[in-house]
This record gives C-alpha cells, sequence and structure tokens, in this order.
C-alpha cells in the first residue's frame, strides 16, 4: 500500500497532454492551500511511510519541504517523492541526502521521445525534457539512482522511436538506475486516442522488445515484466495494485491525502473530475461480476489469466467504465501467453496452466464475496496447510449477496449528509405510521434498524397503531407493517396466499400502479429488486427525463423511498398527489426538518447507470454502488431534478456543479474536444505538442 501525500493536489509546472489528472485541473479541482498538521495527523492514522506526490510536489517552498521530511525521517526513517524531475536544485539534492529521500522520476525518453510531458512551446518542454535527464545523472552521482516511470505512446515507443528507447534504457542501466516502470497510456478521451495512443499491436511488439531486453540487462528491472512472471508462478505478494482486484470505491494500494489532511482515491479512477473520499467499505463487485461476465460483453468469463489480471486497473477500464475489465486486455493476455512460454520453456510450471488454478479462483472469489482481499501466495499456502483438494472443473457459482456503497464527494458533505441519511431513515419510518394515522392508507411497510425498532415501536402504540414484522429479512433492516389488528389480519391472510391485489389495496397503491406491480414485481417488496424490474424496461441505452420529486425512485437503495412503491410511471399523477400528501403530513407531525432534507436530496440531479449486474447513482454529494440486474449493454437514466445541492462537487460529468444546466428542460452538456481541434486554452490538460 503506498502513501501519496498531495499537498497542493494535482497543481503541476507542466502540462502532460496525457495526464490522467486532468479531468480534475479542467474541473477547477485544483489544490492550493495545505495544512502540514493536518496532513501528518492523516499520515500517523494510515501508520506508515509516504511519498511526497503531485501533481509537482517540488512546487512547495524549500522550508515546507524540508519540514515534511524531517517530519518522514524521525517518524519513518526515510522518505519517498515522485517528481518529473525538472525543478530539482541544490537545495532539493540537499534534502535528498539529509533526510534519506528515496526518489522516483517520471519522464518517457530523451529529447523528443518526451514531448508528451509539454510546456507552453516545443523549446521549453525540449528544455525541460534535458533538465531532467541531467538531473537524473546529478542524482545517481550525488544521491542514490532513482526508479523512474516512462509512459508508452506514439512519441516514443512507435515502430521508428523504439530503438532510441530501448538503447535510452541501457544507458539508464550504465548508470546505475535500479527499475523503470513500463505504462501503458491511460486515454482519457478520444483526441488523446486518435493521436497520441499505440495499437494493441504496437503495445505487444513494444513489450515484448523490451521482455527481451530485459535478458541484457545487468541491474535494472523493467517491474511490469517481472511482476508478470510473479503472478504467473503464484508469487503476488510483492506485486503493484493493477494486479490485486483494485476496489474503485477505496483503491486499497493508494491511500492519499490531500493538503487539507482529507483521504483520497487513486486518481487513476477519477472520470468525473471529482476527488472522492474513500468509501464506507471496500468491495469486489467489479471482480465477481467480470469472472461471470463474457468476454465478448467486456468481461473476463473463462480467461486462463484472470486470476493473474482479474481485469487490470479499473482506471483503463472499456469506455471508462471500471465496472468493464481494462481496454488494453489484448495486450495484457498477449504478454501473458509469451511469459507462460517461456517458462515452461524453463521447465516452470505456470499457474495459468495447472489444475490448481480452479481452486485458486474459487476461493478468491469466495474472499471477495466475504468483502476481502486475498491473493494467490495466501491460497495456495493456505492449500497446502490443509492439504484442500483440487477443484478441477472450474465450476464456481455466482454468490447471490447483495451489496451496497457509498463515497462521498468530500470529508465536509460525508459529515453533514450522513448523520442527514440516518435521520431521514428513521423520519421515513414515523412517516409510515402518519400516514396510516391520517387516513392515507390502511396499513404502511416500515423499514427500520434494530436499534429504531423499539422507538417506532412506541410511536406506532402512541397513535393506537400496532406493527408486525414481515417474514424474510432485509440485511440490517426489519420490514414491518403498521396498522390496526383487524388491517393487519387482512394483509398478512392476502400475504400468505400471495394475494397481491389485496395487499395493494391495503397499502394505499393507485389502482394504475396496483396493475402494473402485479405485471411486474418479482421477489416481493425488495427496493432494490422492483428499481431493477422497473428501469430494465427502458429501451433506449440513454434515456433523460424530468419528474416532480416524490416519485424520484434513484435513490431508493440509500433508504430514501418516499412513497413505499415503484409507480407506474414517472408521470403518474396519483402517485405524485400520494407522494406530495405522505411529504405535507410529515411537515406537520414533528419531522419537518427530516421531510425538509429528503424533498432536497430528492431535487437533486442525478446519474443513474447498470452494467454487468452493478448499479451506480451519481449525485454531486455522493455515489452509490448496488446491486443489479446483469445487463450486457449499459443503461443510463439521467434524472434532472430541480436544484444543485449548494456543497456539491465541481465536475465533468452530468450531475456536478459545472456540467449541468439546471432543471429547465435543456439536454446538459458536457464539453468534449472534437478530433483536430486547437487548443490554445491555458486551463486546457490537452496542450499542443506536435502530433506524430
Amino acid at each position: 500500500m503506498t502513501v501519496e501525500l498531495r499537498p497542493l493536489g494535482v497543481s503541476c509546472n507542466i502540462s502532460c497532454t496525457y495526464c490522467y489528472q486532468g479531468h480534475q485541473r479542467e474541473a477547477g479541482n485544483i489544490g492550493k492551500k495545505y495544512d502540514l498538521d493536518k496532513m501528518f495527523r492523516s499520515v500517523e492514522r494510515e501508520g506508515r511511510p509516504f511519498t511526497l506526490f503531485g501533481g509537482e510536489p517540488l512546487i512547495l517552498p524549500v522550508e515546507d519541504l524540508e519540514t515534511i521530511f524531517r517530519w518522514g525521517l524521525e517518524k519513518y526513517g526515510k522518505n519517498q517523492i515522485q517528481t518529473n524531475g525538472i525543478l530539482i536544485n541544490d537545495e532539493h539534492i540537499r534534502l535528498f541526502q539529509t533526510y534519506n529521500v528515496d526518489v522516483g522520476i517520471s519522464i518517457d525518453g530523451p529529447g523528443k521521445l518526451n514531448d508528451l510531458r509539454w510546456q507552453h512551446n516545443l523549446s521549453k518542454t525540449r528544455a525541460n525534457t534535458e533538465k531532467t535527464m541531467e538531473n537524473i545523472r546529478r542524482i545517481c552521482k550525488e544521491h542514490r539512482a532513482p526508479g523512474l516511470i516512462i509512459t508508452l505512446h506514439r512519441l516514443n515507443a512507435v515502430t521508428e522511436r523504439l530503438p532510441r528507447l530501448v538503447e535510452w534504457v541501457r544507458e539508464l542501466d550504465t548508470l546505475g538506475v535500479p527499475s523503470v516502470r513500463l505504462h501503458l497510456l491511460e486515454i482519457e478521451s478520444e483526441l488523446i486516442r486518435h493521436r497520441y495512443s499505440l495499437s494493441d499491436e504496437e503495445n505487444i511488439k513494444c513489450l515484448l522488445t523490451f521482455a527481451d531486453l530485459q535478458e541484457e540487462l545487468t541491474q535494472l528491472r523493467l517491474d511490469v515484466l517481472e511482476e508478470m512472471t510473479n503472478q504467473l508462478l503464484g508469487k503476488d505478494h510483492g506485486t503493484s495494485c493493477v494486479w490485486h482486484s483494485c476496489d474503485p470505491y477505496t483503491t486499497q494500494s493508494v491511500r492519499g491525502i490531500e493538503g487539507n489532511g482529507q483521504s483520497s482515491n487513486c486518481g487513476r479512477t477519477n472520470k468525473d473530475g471529482v476527488d472522492y473520499i474513500k468509501a464506507n467499505k471496500t468491495g469486489f463487485e467489479r471482480y465477481l461480476s467480470l469472472y461471470h461476465t463474457p468476454q465478448e460483453y467486456g468481461g473476463c468469463k473463462d480467461c486462463r489469466f484472470f486470476v493473474m489480471c482479474k481485469g487490470q486497473c479499473p482506471g483503463t477500464a472499456i469506455d471508462g467504465d471500471w465496472r468493464n475489465r481494462s481496454e488494453l486486455c489484448r495486450v495484457w493476455k498477449e504478454l501473458f501467453v509469451y511469459i507462460e512460454d517461456k517458462l515452461v520453456r524453463k521447465g516452470f510450471s505456470p499457474l495459468s496452466l495447472q489444475p490448481l488454478r480452479f481452486t485458486v479462483e474459487k476461493k478468491m472469489l469466495e474472499q471477495w464475496e466475504r468483502g476481502k482481499q486475498t491473493t494467490i501466495q495466501s491460497i495456495m499456502r493456505d492449500l497446502e496447510t490443509t492439504g484442500a483438494p483440487l477443484d478441477e472443473d472450474g465450476s464456481v457459482l455466482r454468490g447471490s449477496s447483495q451489496f451496497l456503497r457509498y463515497a462521498f464527494v468530500g470529508d465536509e458533505q460525508r459529515m453533514k449528509w450522513e448523520p442527514r441519511l440516518a435521520a431521514i431513515r428513521t423520519a421515513l419510518a414515523k412517516n409510515s405510521v402518519q400516514t396510516v394515522a391520517n387516513g392515507l392508507s390502511l396499513i404502511s411497510i416500515v423499514r427500520v434498524t434494530p436499534s429504531d425498532l423499539f422507538v417506532i415501536h412506541e410511536y406506532a402504540a402512541r397513535k393506537g397503531l400496532h406493527l408486525k414484522a414481515i417474514p424474510g429479512g432485509e440485511g440490517k433492516y426489519n420490514r414491518l407493517v403498521v396498522g390496526s389488528e383487524a388491517n393487519l389480519r387482512l394483509f398478512y391472510d392476502a400475504f400468505k396466499d400471495n394475494n397481491l391485489e389485496l395487499m395493494y389495496v391495503l397499502l394505499g397503491i393507485p389502482s394504475c400502479c396496483q396493475k402494473a406491480m402485479v405485471r411486474k414485481v418479482v421477489g416481493g417488496f425488495d427496493p432494490l429488486w422492483d428499481l431493477k424490474v422497473t428501469y430494465t424496461e427502458f429501451k433506449q441505452r440513454e434515456n433523460e427525463f424530468n419528474c416532480n420529486k416524490v416519485l424520484n425512485v434513484l435513490m431508493r437503495p440509500l433508504g430514501l423511498d418516499l412513497l413505499g412503491y415503484v409507480p407506474c410511471s414517472h408521470l403518474c399523477k396519483e402517485s405524485e398527489v400520494f407522494g406530495e400528501s405522505k411529504l405535507n403530513v410529515g411537515k406537520i407531525s414533528g419531522i419537518e426538518q427530516e421531510m425538509t432534507w429528503i424533498e432536497e436530496m430528492l431535487d437533486w440531479p442525478a446519474e443513474w447507470t447498470t452494467l454487468h449486474g452493478i448499479a451506480e447513482l451519481k449525485t454531486g454529494i455522493m455515489k452509490v454502488s448496488s446491486t443489479s440486474l446483469p445487463t450486457h449493454d449499459k443503461i443510463i437514466i439521467r434524472y434532472y431534478g430541480g436544484r444543485m445541492a449548494s456543497d456539491a462537487a465541481k465536475g465533468k460529468s452530468f450531475s456536478f456543479k459545472g456540467a449541468y444546466n439546471g432543471g429547465n428542460g435543456a439536454v446538459p452538456k458536457v464539453e468534449k474536444p472534437t478530433l483536430g481541434d486547437s487548443f490554445s486554452d491555458e486551463n486546457s490538460s490537452i496542450g499542443q505538442p506536435p502530433t506524430f
């Protein structure tokens, strides 16, 4: 795990054309202030050494750099920094020497090979490249050799330029550089793909060239090739995050700490330009889904390298959607085949060719179902210890457990809205009681946590009403029905006889919605299932609509369910009247504040998508991942709402400030560059390097 300390966020002295942090800069989410004490406290909570990161961390004043490095040395005995190397000067060298700093440098090669690491014009860019080259040589001589990150693209790795890149790596080997991380270009726009990305064939040729080069290097290790070899041999404890089922909601291997001390994730998974804080819990729905999704639909089903690759980095997923496997799948598969063959010829037995692979897969899926990350190495060690039999048929049943996770756009929003969510759920239970007490329905369904159970019982009793449990659990919630004794008996008789029509009448559901629900409902009153059944009826892949806020059912997985059922249509007038009546009853029944909060939240613009059995809801305050029906086509629903939250984040996609026009009926648009556009905006992350 890496702790990335980012005092100034993504602030940088250059504008790398392909930078994955460009989304944040374009959205205006650039760090400008920092608090050293808050950052230090956050590092201490992580309990391990940190890497000073950016953007470009050497923008910091030397005195603050020294304070950070002094603290790091005293606390952990060492320091690390990742830099583009341009700004390194005598003072920085002194700090590196004094405070035991390991230096990592990002550069794509000498001269024109590095032109995508752009600054203003070609002359300035080339001068910066030469500064970095000289600083690499200087650090090797005066401190200790740095590790390098090289990103492969059309300006440094196409056929005619690849020999110079290879020769330069040989030169680095003689300088004493210990390692180079080869990054395949993470494509953040179609413009970048068109101008600068290598084809799969070119990426494969490049990596195979480096695989052959590794044989002749004396000390420099090409990390990605070494790690893929270790994955095939089942030695994956020390391999990097891209091979370890990274959860894009928590990015377990990267623990970011921003200038205000706030937690954050790896920027490679950030496609909205919004620096989400860690989700409420870690989950592995991406990997469970990929295992069962056919390859032709973006999954990994039946791939013999799945247990080693796991769909690779979610930041490189097909269509930028983390629910798909990496769009570089073909490249990684070809390289795995190459290394696999090489190992066999050397007398090794790769895990990909062993019957043991099926057992390892099964054990790994079992751990993911429990919400736990594991490694091939630990599974194999456990198998050796227990002597468990091999599972050679590869049969692994898909887990049926449901999941719900959420992440806020910032700590301030979490501290404000998380307690409100809890209060709203309690208030909605009281509102269900009031619905019956005020004659809006004969009975009502109440969802409460065990801690609220006694409170709601007392609340109903004061209204002369009774509560009774509905058979079947809903995880951490209890499902109850509230009403008079006579009406509860009627409901239970109807429930026992599966008399849906009578249950719906007792619940006060409008007749139009009753007819629709009799046709649709599968699995009782599970709100997640009702939501899925409703929205799989949308025929188009992208759907946009406006509706009254009380008919917004997109937030039902969070428990924000004012109606208590799915309406027959988002324009159902009878349901609108029923929902408004429930809202008004709540406002005059001592829960006015909570009703105002839910009214506000249901009015937020929101985007709901589903793919491969995973639904994701995004608002300007939070995003939510939850169980959905498996669909191989991505379905998108954009709800316009009426008002953006005042504390919503700035972002690039529909649900955020800066990308939403408001509830005026116009289609909101996120401006994207078209191929061939000229970029002169100084805030653009695209820049204007020469094309190849």
